[in-house]
């Protein structure tokens, strides 16, 4: 059986194979077939650059990057929690290169997302901020003065000045300066 389309081969449309006889006048159905084959990879065509524009658009937008920034901060957590969980054991030199090797991998992941206005807020030894803080615990305590961020327990985060992760944070409760 005998195919009624073009066969393209590479960028050259000059071959043509005859339609199957049907029984019809094919004389009059080869240009309306050409012609709905054109239109329809015109029409198709068009679908294909709106469909860009509207990816280019997207992936441009600060919600995309926002919502992409969002499912990676608990890849940063992860980091975080290795990073410190080694720091515990006992130096090694296996345990120090090994953490050195980390340490750059993790830091270079933080130089490209500040690249794109990701930034850590700075809360230990701050006044709380409710605004900026969630805060999991108060501690009652002597060392350090009352409504002070004394230790994070997750980092908050902004992403070109704007809120995108609240810090959780122990504060200090000192009842004498209450």
């Amino acid at each position: 059986m005998l195919n009624k389309y073009f066969v393209i081969d590479a960028p050259r449309l000059d071959v043509y194979q005859e339609p199957p006889k049907t029984g019809n006048n094919s004389e009059t159905s080869q240009p309306d077939d050409l012609v709905t084959q054109i239109s329809s990879i015109m029409v198709e065509n068009v679908r294909l650059m709106d469909i860009k524009k509207e990816l280019e658009e997207r992936s441009s937008s600060p919600e995309v990057l926002e919502d992409f920034v969002k499912r990676q901060l608990p890849l940063i957590d992860g980091f975080e929690r290795v990073l410190g969980l080694a720091r515990q054991y006992p130096p090694s030199v296996e345990i120090d290169n090994w953490l050195k090797s980390v340490e750059t991998i993790y830091y270079r992941m933080l130089k490209i997302f500040e690249k794109y206005g990701l930034k850590t807020l700075d809360t230990i030894g701050k006044p709380v901020n409710l605004d900026f803080h969630d805060v999991v615990e108060y501690r009652p305590t002597t060392e350090y003065p009352n409504e002070v961020v004394i230790c994070e327990r997750q980092k908050g985060y902004l992403l070109n000045g704007k809120l995108i992760r609240d810090a959780k944070v122990v504060v200090a409760y000192n009842p004498s300066s209450a």
